[in-house]
């Protein structure tokens, strides 16, 4: 299932814009392929909701809430990953 995350919801999980996190990756080439492996197996609550564009295809997640009480948004485990250097 496609579901779209738009800055506000992404926040929670990312912890910066999406902005912020490309400028991060230009610095680090494999940041989204290592914050996809900070995010498996993380438990989320998701809530969707149908797009009111009738020409889109996929659901919006409206809210998104980790379910884990140690959970780091993947910005910080890519800064501790990485070191302390560069990006936002």
């Amino acid at each position: 299932m496609v579901v779209i995350c738009f800055d506000r919801a992404a926040k929670v999980l990312f912890g910066c814009s999406a902005h912020e996190f490309l400028d991060f990756a230009k610095i680090h080439p494999f940041a989204a392929e290592n914050a996809s492996k900070v995010l498996e197996g993380e438990m989320l609550q998701m809530t969707l909701s149908k797009p009111k564009n009738l020409n889109a295809q996929h659901l919006r997640a409206v809210t998104i809430v980790p379910l884990r009480s140690g959970f780091q948004p993947v910005i910080q485990a890519l800064r501790e990953l990485y070191g302390a250097q560069g990006g936002p």
